[in-house]
């Protein structure tokens, strides 16, 4: 895997929360934000789907994630989301009920103006800065 950097802006209002039942553990979910990077010829947003990670199910609501990097530049790498497994469910966005990551299912439900190209990877977010880990 190679670390990809790109510059933008995240986007919580369409911002989805994907339940992990156990990671290490304990309950938690996984936050997944657009991120806007540029416009296009006729001046629509582009984006791409980030996995900003894991948060603990006591810190689901808190929202502590939306004062770090709001804008500005991020690293991780490209992956097109959770593999199908014998243990894979399906999403119910009309329930707001998630169950995996998927590039398609959150493209659609954040019905981003660049579905099509939103839908085929994302980014997982990782901090390559070693000072701040």
């Amino acid at each position: 895997m190679k670390p990809v950097a790109i510059n933008g802006v995240f986007d919580h209002s369409r911002e989805i929360q994907v339940a992990k039942t156990n990671f290490r553990g304990e309950k938690g979910v996984q936050v997944i934000t657009p991120f806007y990077t540029h416009l296009d010829a006729s001046g629509k947003e582009q984006a791409i789907i980030v996995n900003r990670g894991w948060l603990p199910e006591d810190f689901r609501y808190a929202k502590y994630h939306y004062s770090t990097a709001v804008a500005g530049k991020i690293t991780g790498v490209l992956y097109r989301g959770d593999a199908k497994t014998k243990y894979w469910q399906p999403n119910c966005p009309q329930l707001e009920k998630y169950h995996n990551v998927t590039a398609h299912d959150c493209s659609l439900v954040m019905q981003l103006p660049n579905q099509e190209e939103a839908s085929q990877f994302m980014l997982h977010m990782v901090d390559m800065d070693s000072e701040r880990r």
